[in-house]
């Protein structure tokens, strides 16, 4: 019995101290907290915070600043389309130059390693074709004549030019003309 009264008094006197030093630090905090805290609060009534649903956002009235579009014309290719060659297109009445591919001739024929003929010409072209007709196509575009635009694209986000300059054409050697 005298060892449960001693350590119900050592249980208390650990209490006691504990509480004594939560209460010493709330009463620190409370003497160096400023009176008015500085930090901005979002009011729920200003329509800053972040919502579980869709939320019509007004343009107008959107205090932040918008990037523009680097690539404000978008398109996905129908039957109006038309490869000219491997680095131009028409678009409904309109001609497109790609930025930065080299140009190969459409007619182009070229001589592999062991000498036989290709069409690199149409294979380029062709390519062109196929990365224009899969895929939705955004561009930036510079006029350069009356329906004469000079573009920089992208497709799936990567740059229309560097696909197809990236194309294996190693085992090309010479133009055959």
């Amino acid at each position: 019995m005298r060892v449960i009264a001693e350590l119900l008094i050592l249980f208390g006197r650990v209490c006691g101290v504990l509480a004594a030093v939560v209460g010493a630090m709330a009463f620190s905090s409370h003497l160096v907290a400023s009176p008015v805290d500085a930090t901005p609060r979002m009011d729920a009534e200003s329509g800053a915070i972040w919502t579980s649903v869709p939320v019509h956002i007004d343009p107008s009235h959107q205090p932040y600043e918008r990037e523009p579009d680097r690539y404000p014309f978008k398109f996905s290719a129908g039957p109006s389309l038309k490869v000219i060659d491997n680095a131009t297109f028409s678009l409904k009445g309109d001609t497109f130059v790609i930025a930065g591919v080299t140009r190969v001739a459409p007619r182009a024929l070229c001589a592999d390693l062991q000498g036989r003929r290709l069409a690199c010409g149409q294979n380029a072209a062709g390519l062109l074709r196929t990365a224009l007709r899969r895929s939705f196509i955004e561009c930036s575009r510079k006029a350069l004549a009356l329906k004469l635009f000079m573009v920089s694209c992208r497709r799936d986000g990567q740059d229309l030019a560097g696909l197809l300059n990236d194309t294996p054409r190693s085992h090309l050697v010479a133009s055959v003309r």
